[in-house]
């Protein structure tokens, strides 16, 4: 069934499918009441053309949870910088002027002995001066920058992961979108198929086969078709705003989707290679990965706390008491540091590291299983709705033929209108489940994808012919 929403072409769908021969001029205008009804609809604005492949892309570019992994991007790209300048030369400039005045007992001076006051000044003193550090040696300093750098991949491989559960939602909405069409679709069909039985039945009671209750019934079930279809109509543009919402469009938009609502039925892969997919493409274990090298990093910048280090340092400039006598005067100083005790602060720390390193080998372990649950348990529900579609796309034709069978035995008059209500209702159920089944089938596939890590091959731009 080709997803399309325009009344011509369910018109011609309809005509193409009429399997049973028979009409009248009734069903016919109450067809056309309907298509009327549909094409006079107010419009929503412009037609939003809508591949899997479009939607993915907008999603990934326009959607929030992927813009906030970004932002986590630029914050690590941040801090990886801030952890870089400690191991940059540092420059800075200094003016000072003051007025001042200084008691020279305060520093040991005595100034009867001199004979001179106590107190000296008031006196300018005026400063211009350069200071620029630099530490030579920090294997600390080192360490936590690696860590730093370290974390902008972790953020990387969060915001491929990120994309991923962003692509198979999408999926799954896309999916929807189109199950939901296709129920409107058959919907409509129905309404059409029973207004025809229910001019039969009508034909029958004039001609006297029939009875007003045939009649009576055919009408009952035709309201329920109807109100079936409204149903559907209303399920679908709920599916549709979801969609719309998750791709970050505007929802005033008619959606109109342009891939086919079912794709190839093949059969899963073999588990090993399924498994094999998994543990190299889930981001997941990817950024475990990540985590645990950066935390080695971390704990090596910890023990790093224990090496001397070595700064150098300048500083430079003028100075005096006015403008005319300022004199050049520099100082330039290495400093060699040596912890000695710290109070067990460095042992603290790197025993936390260490700890957070054997949680995220625990945290691998666990998650390894569970990525190899997930693959075969997507393998099993993907092989069962393969399954349940093959049949239930064999229970349709039956119940197609059970109709055809239940028509002509009624026309005949040697069955009531009973045997036709059942198999009409077989019919509905049985088209009800062949599309639950197709769109089951499909939301199995990308659960599967996303199991195996495949479900990014739908962020690719298509291959050209």
């Amino acid at each position: 069934m080709e997803p399309s929403g325009r009344p011509d072409a369910l018109f011609h769908r309809l005509s193409r499918e009429s399997r049973f021969g028979f009409g009248s001029s009734g069903s016919r205008l109450l067809l056309a009441g309907l298509l009327a009804a549909a094409s006079s609809a107010p419009a929503a604005g412009e037609t939003l053309r809508l591949s899997l492949r479009d939607a993915v892309a907008r999603a990934l570019s326009d959607g929030t949870t992927v813009r906030i992994a970004t932002e986590h991007i630029t914050r690590a790209q941040a801090q990886a910088r801030e952890a870089r300048a400690d191991l940059l030369p540092q420059l800075r400039g200094e003016a000072q002027g003051a007025n001042e005045s200084l008691n020279l007992e305060t520093f040991g001076f005595n100034s009867s002995a001199l004979g001179i006051g106590p107190v000296v000044g008031p006196f300018s003193l005026l400063d211009f001066h350069l200071v620029a550090a630099l530490r030579v040696v920090d294997f600390a300093a080192m360490r936590r920058w690696d860590a730093a750098r370290q974390g902008v991949t972790v953020s990387m491989v969060e915001r491929r992961r990120a994309e991923n559960d962003v692509i198979a939602a999408v999926a799954g909405l896309y999916v929807e979108f189109q199950r939901a069409q296709a129920a409107v679709e058959n919907a409509a069909a129905n309404v059409e198929l029973f207004g025809r039985l229910r001019d039969l039945a009508e034909d029958q009671r004039r001609s006297g086969v029939g009875t007003r209750v045939d009649t009576t019934r055919a009408e009952v079930a035709l309201a329920r078709q109807r109100t079936a279809w409204l149903s559907a109509q209303n399920a679908r543009d709920a599916a549709g705003l979801a969609l719309l919402h998750a791709i970050g469009a505007n929802q005033s938009v008619t959606l109109e989707l342009t891939d086919p609502p079912e794709s190839e039925n093949l059969a899963a892969p073999p588990v090993e290679d399924a498994l094999a997919r998994a543990r190299a493409d889930r981001p997941e274990l990817e950024s475990l990965a990540a985590q645990r090298r950066a935390e080695e990093l971390q704990a090596s910048a910890e023990r790093g706390e224990r090496l001397p280090t070595f700064s150098a340092q300048f500083q430079g400039g003028y100075n005096g008491n006015h403008i005319g006598d300022l004199l050049w005067t520099r100082q330039i100083v290495g400093l060699v540091g040596v912890p000695i005790f710290s109070g067990g602060r460095i042992s603290a720390r790197e025993a936390e590291a260490n700890s957070r390193i054997r949680e995220l080998d625990l945290q691998r372990v666990d998650l390894e299983r569970q990525v190899e649950e997930e693959v075969r348990r997507a393998i099993l529900d993907y092989e069962s709705a393969r399954e349940r579609s093959r049949v239930a796309n064999e229970s349709l034709a039956l119940a197609r033929e059970e109709l055809e069978l239940s028509r002509d035995r009624f026309t005949n008059g040697v069955a009531s209108s009973i045997e036709v209500d059942n198999a009409q209702d077989s019919l509905v159920s049985a088209q009800a489940d062949r599309i639950a089944a197709a769109a089951d089938r499909e939301r199995a596939r990308f659960a599967l994808w996303r199991a195996t890590g495949q479900i990014r091959d739908l962020a690719a731009p298509r291959e050209a012919p």
